[in-house]
């Protein structure tokens, strides 16, 4: 994924930074899927891109 994003131009230092928060994103999303399987892989990962979404944006999502 790094490779790619460097490859379309993005600087190196925040390829790997993307790259290694998609990674760690996907990670939690299959976590949370194993330990919640009555939702779907997709699901969780679009909550796990949401959750990170939320967090890098300037106001934190309210719970």
């Amino acid at each position: 994924m790094a490779e790619a994003l460097r490859q379309r131009g993005v600087a190196d230092r925040l390829a790997g930074l993307a790259a290694q928060a998609a990674w760690a994103a996907f990670h939690q999303a299959a976590q949370a899927w194993i330990d919640d399987s009555s939702r779907s892989l997709d699901a969780h990962l679009r909550q796990a891109f949401d959750d990170l979404r939320a967090l890098s944006a300037s106001v934190p999502p309210a719970r």
